[in-house]
């Protein structure tokens, strides 16, 4: 497991360090799950975007899905 640092304002702040320890753990964990979702979910948008992208750049060059297939069926 690893610590970050997450910045709260006062008040929250206060609250979280007079919080059970049970409590804290549950809810570090829910947020853990969340910020894990997050920046996996970003992961895969920027990754097909990425895709999209050079898809885009092939089709302008020329690289279409018919002569992509042609391409594979002689490589077989």
């Amino acid at each position: 497991m690893e610590r970050i640092v997450i910045e709260v304002d006062d008040a929250t702040g206060k609250k979280w360090s007079l919080a059970p320890a049970k409590f804290r753990k549950e809810i570090s964990e829910k947020i853990s799950d969340s910020i894990s979702k997050i920046l996996n979910d970003t992961r895969k948008e920027n990754f097909l975007a990425y895709l999209d992208e050079i898809g885009e750049k092939m089709k302008q060059r020329g690289l279409t899905e018919e002569a992509l297939n042609d391409i594979l069926k002689d490589n077989d």
